[in-house]
């Protein structure tokens, strides 16, 4: 047996398993401590979508209506937000509240970003609101139909909800309009504080 044949033999099968456990095992964690863990502790204001919705199941698009790469997708927290071609009143103030709740991360905010999905092509008036209001939110596009059936309801997209997905790309929990920004930081402060992902 010559040297190479030697080193070869003598690499751990199991490095790469190894790896991908590392790089799982604290949202597995995070999932089991968050939601089987002191109930007392981490009883959740959202809902939590069962099941959760992997967030390539959207086909979101760029500017260019280039299919997102999955991969680009992950990596951090995200606030998810749908808007039409215009945003009212209630849009605009959930969008607001999102941006609000971001802030109020504070040494967390590097670990969520804030994503707002047009289901249509935004209006001249959209456009320049979200570029004077919110410049550092990522725009993206889907189809309300591909993305109604990845979250199992064609209504609620438009009811302006935030939905959350996890840093492996779940869209695991979803907020209505009408619930406080205080319940939807609380939760999403218990998420990162559980989780060392992100």
């Amino acid at each position: 047996m010559n040297e190479k044949t030697k080193l070869t033999s003598n690499k751990n099968p199991y490095t790469l398993w190894f790896v991908v456990f590392a790089f799982v095992a604290p949202a597995v964690v995070a999932y089991l401590m968050y939601f089987f863990g002191d109930i007392r502790s981490f009883t959740n204001h959202g809902e939590i979508l069962n099941p959760v919705v992997d967030i390539s199941a959207l086909k979101l698009r760029d500017e260019k209506n280039q299919l997102i790469p999955r991969d680009t997708l992950t990596y951090k927290w995200r606030m998810i937000s749908f808007v039409g071609a215009d945003c009212d009143e209630s849009c605009n103030k959930r969008i607001h509240d999102m941006r609000q709740i971001h802030k109020s991360l504070a040494k967390d905010q590097h670990r969520v970003i804030r994503m707002i999905v047009h289901l249509d092509a935004p209006s001249t008036e959209l456009n320049a609101l979200i570029a004077r209001e919110h410049p550092n939110a990522l725009n993206m596009y889907g189809d309300e139909k591909d993305i109604s059936s990845a979250l199992g309801d064609s209504a609620r997209i438009h009811q302006n909800e935030t939905y959350i997905m996890d840093p492996i790309g779940n869209v695991m929990m979803r907020f209505t309009q009408d619930q406080p920004n205080q319940l939807l930081l609380k939760d999403l402060k218990k998420l990162l504080k559980v989780s060392q992902i992100g």
